[in-house]
């Protein structure tokens, strides 16, 4: 199994969410995975020793460039801001 690459993080203001933009082995797709950071109580953080933890919101479909993904971020991701 091929791993995609981490190409760019893109986060909001009050780091609760981020953007992460990946690149295929091959460098020809691009994709975005949007995560949102939870947090866990107090029984939670042996698991979790950092507070809490990203989960995967949604993920794109496939840019043919790096650009093109970026922009799609923007695009589709009302909380994400310039």
């Amino acid at each position: 199994m091929e791993i995609w690459t981490l190409e760019k993080t893109l986060n909001s203001e009050n780091g609760t969410r981020n953007v992460e933009i990946r690149a295929s082995p091959d460098r020809k797709l691009f994709r975005y995975h949007e995560n949102l950071w939870i947090d866990v109580n107090e029984d939670g953080l042996l698991y979790h020793p950092d507070g809490g933890y990203w989960s995967c919101q949604n993920m794109s479909g496939y840019y043919a460039s790096l650009e093109e993904c970026v922009c799609g971020a923007y695009a589709d991701l009302a909380w994400l801001e310039e």
